[in-house]
């Protein structure tokens, strides 16, 4: 049901209430120096159930994802025995060392997106009247930045509902049609542009969300602030199931007011045109926010971030070692006749710093060339030769120290992987399921059990997106999309398919069963090249030796049950394909070999093979061969 006018203005009354109140809180808080932070007071305005847990689950996560992001509330608080040079020097130096993780992370969810997993069919329009300008053509050419929603979805839209589960996508044209009439401006007849626009959870200012969500665009208004105007206020966007209205903080920017609602578009679908990102659904009060899959690993990365920044500090205290040398007792006078004691001089009754020494009680004995000056042994004095030890030494952290640092990162990195269900690059199972393919399986089902729900989500996004495109764009024309989730991803490794196929050897399994796991371990190392994807399945139905070993295909060549040319192809089926490659004449509809279809590639390969093999005489027979072939 549309919002009325004054049901909208108390909602953004609402907004600006809790916003006023939150500040003055703030201001008047006390600032707790230890903790460094406000005391009694939200990190944020609580301006739906669960704002601040959101807000703060997102504030822990971006550190991790996008290196610019600064993760102050990781550094807010020194270590124990942290001075404050050291704390700087940290800061200064941060380095954002678990971001790998989660795009190693995105990589593996996004594995959902490969083109075999899943399908979408768009529908004609229920009228011919838009000709070539259909859902499909505007879908894949005309989204503002990216070209196609295709390339938003694949490219952002993993990133977006990984780091921020509460952020929110709205669809809605960003200027709507219009032309000049007598009666003055109204709405064209050309179809709107609508478009996708994120916001993160921090913008959703308002929300109820099968009724209205009111977001801070990133548009801004004009404010006086101070004794001039400019454009710094806030613009808000309420979008309801029917209209999406446009307000603006007008006046004095201190005052923190809102003009009337001004109607941006009538967009009439029947739904609000916002989808939140999704994740794993907690209840705050009743109400639902979602919880990131990736936070799990967070805390553990945040400790990554943590011992990767007292490693450094360790590293540069080892590199810049403190030295240690003699010195010479401070025999300071001033001009009042009082000497240097202990560092300290007494004058008039009061104590203060020796100038000369700073207060050590001690001066340097190193030249102005810095040679550390050595006293010898005279007459007079035993010089320095009485003393034992070293002259001079420098001293540093032992490395034990950096030895226990990097041992912690290698762990907690581990364990973030491990946690969301992503190995190290192609890292198989550990301990003794290295040994069975039942660990590599039971890893693979808690994998797809992990993405499944999240590659879900991903395609319900999607789908609205097309959906709310469709509605907004062709009103009651839009023909529909038929869009198919997928059921299965590519997930196993290549080692783990090793494992497989080592323990059905070993077990003894159906030759077919093996036969499968070979192939889809060529396909597991092989999926992203096309061409030798391509190579491969050739020679996999063309070998029909494929499972058999070097010593049986021997034994069998011996005894005729396997002929020459099979054990050929058998040894050398790359190189007999590259010739076959070499040799072929392109066609308009074939113009490879691969695009011919798979029995022609098989039967030229095998004549190919059977073609290398060359029949072996007995001495006897070749002599009279050779005697004929001169006669002759």
């Amino acid at each position: 049901m549309a919002l009325e006018i004054q049901e909208i203005n108390d909602i953004v009354a609402r907004y600006a209430e809790i916003t006023k109140a939150w500040e003055n809180k703030k201001n008047q808080a006390v600032y707790n120096h230890i903790t460094k932070e406000k005391e009694g007071v939200s990190e944020y305005p609580e301006y739906w159930k669960g704002y601040n847990y959101a807000a703060k689950m997102y504030d822990s996560i971006m550190p991790h994802v996008n290196g610019s992001y600064y993760p102050y509330h990781l550094f807010a608080k020194r270590a124990p025995n942290e001075t404050k040079e050291q704390s700087e020097y940290i800061k200064a130096n941060y380095k954002p060392i678990t971001t790998p993780v989660f795009e190693d992370f995105k990589a593996t969810v996004s594995r959902s997106f490969a083109d075999q997993n899943y399908d979408i069919k768009y529908k004609e329009e229920t009228e011919d009247r838009f000709g070539g300008d259909t859902l499909e053509n505007y879908i894949n050419n005309w989204i503002d930045n990216f070209g196609s929603l295709d390339i938003f979805v694949k490219s952002l839209l993993p990133t977006l509902k990984l780091s921020d589960a509460n952020g929110v996508i709205a669809i809605y044209p960003k200027s709507v049609p219009t032309q000049q009439t007598e009666e003055g401006e109204i709405i064209s007849n050309e179809l709107v542009e609508p478009q996708p626009f994120f916001y993160s959870c921090k913008r959703v200012v308002g929300k109820d969300n099968e009724v209205y969500y009111l977001i801070l665009t990133q548009f801004n208004s004009r404010v006086k602030e101070g004794s001039k105007y400019n454009n710094s206020g806030q613009v808000l966007y309420l979008l309801d199931d029917t209209n999406i209205w446009k307000i603006e903080q007008k006046g004095k920017k201190s005052d923190f007011e809102f003009g009337e609602p001004e109607l941006h578009y009538e967009h009439n679908i029947g739904y609000v045109p916002v989808i939140s990102m999704m994740g794993t659904p907690m209840l705050i009060d009743n109400d639902i926010i979602y919880k990131s899959p990736f936070l799990t690993s967070v805390p553990l990365l945040d400790q990554v971030i943590l011992d990767n920044s007292y490693l450094g500090m360790v590293k540069a205290t080892s590199a810049f070692p403190f030295m240690v040398a003699l010195g010479d007792t401070c025999n300071f006078v001033d001009s009042s006749g009082n000497m240097c004691n202990d560092g300290q001089i007494e004058y008039e009754g009061k104590f203060k710093s020796c100038p000369s020494c700073g207060g050590a009680g001690l001066k340097s004995r190193f030249s102005p060339s810095g040679k550390l000056l050595i006293r010898p042994k005279t007459t007079f004095s035993e010089g320095d030769t009485g003393l034992s030890g070293d002259y001079l030494k420098f001293v540093s952290p032992p490395m034990d120290t950096l030895e226990f640092l990097r041992k912690e990162i290698d762990t907690h990195l581990l364990k973030s992987r491990q946690i969301i269900h992503i190995n190290n690059a192609d890292q198989a199972v550990q301990g003794n399921e290295a040994q069975t393919a039942t660990g590599s399986l039971a890893k693979m089902r808690s994998m797809f059990a992990f993405i499944k729900p999240i590659s879900d989500q991903m395609f319900t996004i999607w789908e609205f997106m097309i959906e709310t495109i469709g509605r907004m764009r062709y009103d009651e024309y839009y023909g529909g999309v038929d869009v198919v989730y997928p059921t299965t991803f590519d997930i196993t490794t290549p080692s783990d398919y090793l494992a497989i196929i080592n323990e059905g050897v070993l077990a003894g399994v159906p030759p077919a069963v093996t036969y499968m796991n070979v192939y889809n371990y060529i396909r597991a190392i092989n999926y992203t090249d096309s061409q030798t994807n391509a190579l491969y399945e050739l020679i996999l139905n063309a070998d029909e030796l494929l499972l058999m070993s070097n010593a049986d295909i021997a034994l069998r060549v011996a005894n005729g049950t396997v002929e020459k040319w099979q054990d050929v192809l058998h040894n050398s089926a790359p190189q007999l394909v590259m010739e076959i490659e070499r040799e072929y004449v392109p066609t308009e509809e074939a113009p490879t070999l691969f695009d011919i279809p798979l029995q022609e590639q098989i039967e030229l390969l095998k004549a190919k093979a059977i073609s290398k093999v060359t029949e072996t005489f007995d001495p006897i027979q070749q002599a009279r061969q050779q005697l004929l072939d001169g006669i002759n």
